[in-house]
């Protein structure tokens, strides 16, 4: 089956799976009823019949409505997975008519001055972060921004790429990765207050002599309690709840510095504990994924010692209810019992916490990369090597564009110290191409699948000057700005010349004479330097370094036809100059007389 076919099988069958389990919760919701009062009436009729008949019946009937409460809530956690799983399938089919709005965009993690990412759109809106993320929870964004944002080393590359085809067709295990998140509300939630409550010193060191304390001034009040039960004053309470309160209150600023650490951090770890169990009962073979499973294994499951401290941080969550919190711990102190088995369990555990976070947060982005190349069974995984350099690609296509819309062309560059020079006319696909070639390099440092049909591409660093603007905050012009990029680009090809660069329209804030020499020598240099170069212009001039440098300089071009003043652009990629160009018909069109 297709994937198209595959989403729309699994949409409908759960979508008519979670309508069967409304009206079941229906049915459940009138039997509940039914059975209470049922069971009120029958104890009525009978009381005056049989005392034990209308018990009996009652707690029958009791016994009963529990039965069906507990039923129709597990009714109601079925509807609400079978309804997300059935929403994921329509986001997926969505997505591959070329919609993927319904996911994160990680606008959080887009840096203007990032070597590539903002030219490239790997961040934000209709970026590629959104395209690939399926993650649910904080840590896993970040792991994949940074896969994103840095290239991974060759070994790692390989490892992944095993990996993400082991996920590929587990669509099962990745939707139900992806459910577990979305059924936890506080499965995005940061858990960097958590961790350095777990990095923190704690607040209760003398354990072992609060407990004797507690402990004795529990029984005080308990045996004041039963003594006022049994007849005695209840005065005598007065002066054994003062003491208990004393008590209490010297410890209250050290429960509420704690609580307030750990406060709200009960759902994220319940969510992350459902995670990592679904990820413990995996089979894998791949090396990768048995080497982050093995973190969780353990005398007990880490899912296990997680939860258990979810119910921890929730008991202590719960002093925020005063009605409850106020009697309890004036006779029994509870929250510095929460207290004290919290630090308890952070002395034990919080080691592994880091590993095991990181762990998981790997799963999520090794399981998204996996649903990217289910969705695309027809990409490949490339060959990256550190040989320096090579970028041969065929029916490389950008991975953004529907694969309706799409135009895929054959590229290849070798050796280092080059410069491939891409002429053009306005909206020919010049920008496009560069950020094709770019938006692939990115994926395949990252392990996935690329765009194409075949590919092989050099490690290298990637360093791109295409969408420069002014800052006003800096107080700077876009032409000041675009040289900056460009002395950081110069800086870091002289200090290591394995870059590839992605160059559209360099110098275009001066004039014509300027940026002529200016891009001359900029090419000459970063050439000399032996690094690679893919520079987009409409300057024709440039192209004519080939004959001067016939080494170094590679022409391509995207060509427009002209038919009846209609413009019709095939972009196609194209050995040798660009001999036709489209301003003049465009200013014709827009009422300007040329």
């Amino acid at each position: 089956m297709s994937p198209r076919e595959v989403y729309k099988s699994r949409e409908e069958e759960f979508s008519a799976s979670a309508d069967r389990l409304r009206k079941l919760a229906e049915r459940l919701s009138m039997a509940r009823l039914a059975a209470f009062a049922g069971g009120l009436v029958l104890f009525a009729v009978l009381l005056s019949l049989s005392v034990i008949a209308a018990v009996v019946t009652l707690t029958a009937a009791l016994v009963l409505f529990a039965w069906l409460v507990i039923k129709y809530e597990n009714t109601e956690k079925s509807r609400k997975r079978d309804l997300r799983l059935a929403e994921i399938n329509r986001l997926e089919l969505k997505c591959l008519d070329g919609d993927f709005s319904g996911f994160k965009t990680g606008e959080e993690y887009a840096e203007r001055d990032h070597p590539y990412s903002y030219d490239l759109d790997i961040f934000g809106k209709a970026s590629l972060f959104q395209y690939i993320c399926r993650t649910t929870s904080r840590p896993a964004s970040d792991r994949l921004a940074g896969y994103l944002k840095h290239p991974a080393a060759l070994e790692e590359i390989l490892l992944r790429q095993e990996t993400v085809a082991e996920l590929q067709p587990l669509t099962d295990w990745r939707q139900e990765l992806m459910t577990l998140g979305y059924l936890n509300a506080g499965a995005g939630n940061d858990p960097a207050p958590l961790m350095q409550w777990l990095r923190s010193d704690d607040l209760f060191r003398k354990t072992g002599r609060e407990k004797m304390i507690t402990g004795s001034l529990s029984l005080f009040a308990l045996a004041a309690v039963i003594a006022v039960i049994a007849g005695l004053p209840a005065g005598i309470l007065a002066p054994v709840l003062g003491v208990n309160f004393i008590f209490y209150f010297t410890r209250y600023r050290r429960i509420s510095k704690l609580q307030e650490q750990v406060s709200r951090s009960s759902d994220l770890l319940k969510a992350y504990s459902t995670i990592i169990r679904l990820i413990e009962g995996g089979h894998f073979t791949s090396p990768l994924l048995q080497k982050l499973q093995s973190a969780f294994r353990n005398e007990i499951a880490a899912s296990d010692r997680i939860r258990q401290l979810s119910k921890l941080v929730g008991r202590l969550d719960s002093r925020l209810n005063v009605l409850v919190s106020i009697p309890l711990n004036l006779l029994f102190f509870t929250d510095i019992h929460f207290c004290l088995a919290l630090e308890r369990w952070k002395r034990g555990h919080a080691y592994r916490i880091p590993g095991w976070f990181a762990s998981m947060a790997e799963f999520e982005v090794l399981a998204s990369l996996g649903n990217m190349a289910f969705n695309n069974p027809e990409w490949v995984f490339p060959k990256v090597t550190e040989d320096y350099f090579v970028f041969s690609a065929q029916k490389m296509g950008h991975p953004l564009i529907p694969a309706g819309r799409r135009i895929s062309n054959d590229f290849t560059a070798e050796g280092a110290g080059k410069a491939i020079i891409v002429t053009g006319s306005n909206m020919s696909g010049k920008s496009t191409f560069l950020r094709t070639c770019g938006v692939n390099a990115v994926l395949a440092f990252t392990g996935a699948p690329v765009c194409a049909s075949a590919f092989t591409v050099s490690l290298v660093r990637l360093h791109s000057s295409m969408r420069v603007s002014d800052s006003l905050e800096e107080n700077i012009s876009s032409f000041y700005a675009e040289l900056r990029r460009l002395r950081a680009i110069i800086s870091g090809a002289e200090s290591d010349p394995k870059v590839f660069l992605l160059l559209d329209e360099i110098l275009r804030g001066t004039n014509s004479d300027d940026r002529y020499t200016g891009s001359v020598a900029l090419i000459k240099q970063l050439t000399g330097y032996g690094a690679v170069a893919m520079v987009a212009t409409h300057d024709l001039r440039l192209a004519g370094l080939e004959q001067e440098l016939p080494q170094s300089i590679e022409n391509y071009h995207f060509d427009v036809k002209v038919n009846d003043e209609e413009l019709f652009f095939d972009y196609r990629l194209t050995p040798g100059i660009c001999s036709s160009f489209n301003a003049s018909l465009l200013m014709k069109k827009m009422g300007i007389k040329v």
